[in-house]
C-alpha cells in the first residue's frame, strides 16, 4: 500500500511539474512579446503607462516566479532522494514541499488567466464591446474553477 502511494505521488509530482513548467514557459514568453508592441525609437513598452497593462506586468511576474518555485520545489523532490537517500528528508515534508509546489502551481494558473484579461484588455480597451467580450470569457475560468472546487468538496 505505501508503495501504491509512492507511485500515486510521484505521477502526480510528474504532472504538477509539467503543468508549472508550461505556466512558466508562457508567462516567460509574453514579457517578451508584450501587448501592444514596444516604440520602435525607444525599446519601452507602448502600453506601459496604462492601468491595465501595469496590471499585466505584474500578474504575469507573479505567475512565472511562482511557477518556477513550484518547478524548482519538484526538482529538488525528485533529485534529493537520487543522491543522497530516501532518509534525508521525512514523507512528512516531502508532502508539505508537494503542498506548497501545488499552492503554487494554483496560484500560477490564477495569475496567468488574470495576465491574460488584462492584457487582452489592455490591446482591446478602443473595440470596448470585444475586450469586455474577451474579459468575460477569461473571467469563466475563475466561475468554473470554483464550480469544480465545490463539487470535489461536496462530493
Amino acid at each position: 500500500m505505501k508503495k501504491n502511494r509512492e507511485e500515486d505521488l510521484n505521477k502526480a509530482r510528474e504532472s504538477h511539474l509539467v503543468v508549472a513548467a508550461l505556466i512558466a514557459t508562457v508567462t516567460f514568453a509574453a514579457t517578451f512579446t508584450l501587448p501592444g508592441g514596444y516604440k520602435s525609437d525607444q525599446g519601452t513598452a507602448i502600453l506601459a503607462k496604462k492601468a491595465a497593462f501595469i496590471v499585466f506586468v505584474i500578474s504575469d511576474a507573479i505567475s512565472m516566479v511562482l511557477s518556477t518555485s513550484a518547478v524548482f520545489i519538484h526538482f529538488l523532490l525528485a533529485f534529493v532522494p537520487v543522491f543522497y537517500g530516501q532518509n534525508l528528508i521525512t514523507n512528512e515534508f516531502a508532502a508539505k514541499l508537494f503542498a506548497l509546489a501545488t499552492l503554487f502551481t494554483m496560484i500560477g494558473m490564477v495569475t496567468m488567466i488574470i495576465a491574460f484579461i488584462t492584457g487582452t484588455y489592455a490591446v482591446l480597451q478602443p473595440v470596448m464591446g470585444l475586450a469586455i467580450s474577451i474579459c468575460l470569457i477569461g473571467l469563466s475560468f475563475f466561475f468554473l474553477a470554483c464550480g469544480i472546487i465545490y463539487k470535489v468538496l461536496r462530493h
